[in-house]
Order: structure tokens, then sequence, then C-alpha cells
């Protein structure tokens, strides 16, 4: 499960394969003339365009990982407001989810750290699947005054072991290299957090399981 059109790979690459279908949640395409403020910052003129590339990149970079995706319409935060787009409501999210998360044999969900959009669907999936094994949000998790590498309060840690996964040389290129594909986002990543894709800053990647 990923909120956003990069998460899955940022965050949780390790658990992505031919047996894996990331569900992109909040993956919807504005209408022409919508200009969302996280977009205008990567430089954006348009927001409709802007989704339609961000969706490229990540077929993109999925293919690469060999997994399956879906991408979902409900709008990201930033357009709510904008041309009559609302924020989804938790009950629809719910019912979206259902059929993609019901059957599945295991499923990963963001654990909410720090961003308003990945608490949403984290709420919305574990409705579906409260069992379901929560990830550190990356690269959100990288800093401890966004929460680090931790539960957010909200989430009862009862019940639920931390498991940690260093990604080994091989995997971590890749998980580089797939991350580089996102190039509409990378200049502001970088901006916000660092080099991201230097070092073994993405190495690391952290789960909370039953």
């Amino acid at each position: 499960m990923s909120t956003h059109l990069d998460d899955a790979v940022l965050s949780c690459f390790s658990v992505l394969g031919r047996e894996t279908t990331v569900v992109t949640v909040l993956a919807g395409v504005p209408p022409e003339g919508v200009l969302g403020d996280w977009d205008e910052e990567t430089g954006a003129t348009s927001s409709h365009r802007r989704v339609l590339e961000r969706r490229l990149e990540d077929a993109e970079a999925l293919r690469g990982a060999a997994s399956a995706f879906v991408h979902l319409d409900f709008p990201d935060s930033q357009y709510w407001g904008h041309a009559s787009i609302s924020p989804p409501a938790l009950g629809a999210l719910v019912e979206a989810l259902r059929p993609c998360l019901a059957d599945a044999e295991a499923v990963f969900v963001p654990a909410g750290i720090h961003n308003s959009d990945h608490k949403l669907v984290r709420d919305a999936a574990l409705a579906v699947r409260p069992g379901a094994t929560l990830y550190a949000d990356l690269p959100y998790a990288l800093h401890p005054d966004l929460g680090g590498f931790a539960l957010p309060p909200e989430v009862p840690a009862a019940g639920r072991r931390r498991r940690d996964v260093q990604l080994d040389p091989a995997r971590l290129a890749a998980k580089i290299e797939a991350c580089r594909l996102y190039g509409t986002q990378l200049e502001r990543l970088f901006e916000t957090f660092g080099p991201l894709l230097e070092g073994d800053a993405l190495g690391l990647e952290a789960f909370w399981e039953r």
C-alpha cells in the first residue's frame, strides 16, 4: 500500500517483487487548471500534467522492481479545495481498498510518520486489514524531529514487534536506481531531506508486524 506515487519504493523496497502489487491510493489526476502547492514547488505549471508524469515515473520504477501496480483515483491533499475537489471520506477509502486488500496474503501499510496523507491511508487500510504490517515512512523517518523510526503515538504498539531490514549493497543499488526514476520529485526532496541517494541513507527499512 502506497500513499503517493513514490512511497512504496522509498519506504519498503525490500518487499517488492514479482508477487507484489503496489496500490497507490492518492494518485488521482486533477482537472486542468489546478496547480497544487507541492507540484508548484517541484516546478510544475499544471497538476493535471504533473500527475500523469508521476504515474509514468511510478510505473517505470515498479516495473524495474518487478511489481505490478494499481493507481487509484483519490486526490492528493494538495488539491483539496481546488476546483471543488474535496478530501476523500474515510469510508470511501475503506470501500475502495477492501477488494484490493481483503484476500491478499500479506499487506504492508504506511505507519503514518509525520504526513497526514499517510495517516489517512493507514487508517483506511487498517480498517480493512487490522493485522497488516506497518512500515516506516521514508524519508520522514530519517529525521528524529519528524518522529524518527518510531510508531506514531496514535498507533498502538501492543502486539506488534519491530523488524529492521538493512538492504544489502545490490538491493540498495537497485532501490537507488528505482528512486532516480522519480525525476519530478528529486530536487525538492533533496532540498528538504538532503542527498538521499548518496551513501546508505535509504538502506534501512523498518516494519512493525504481528
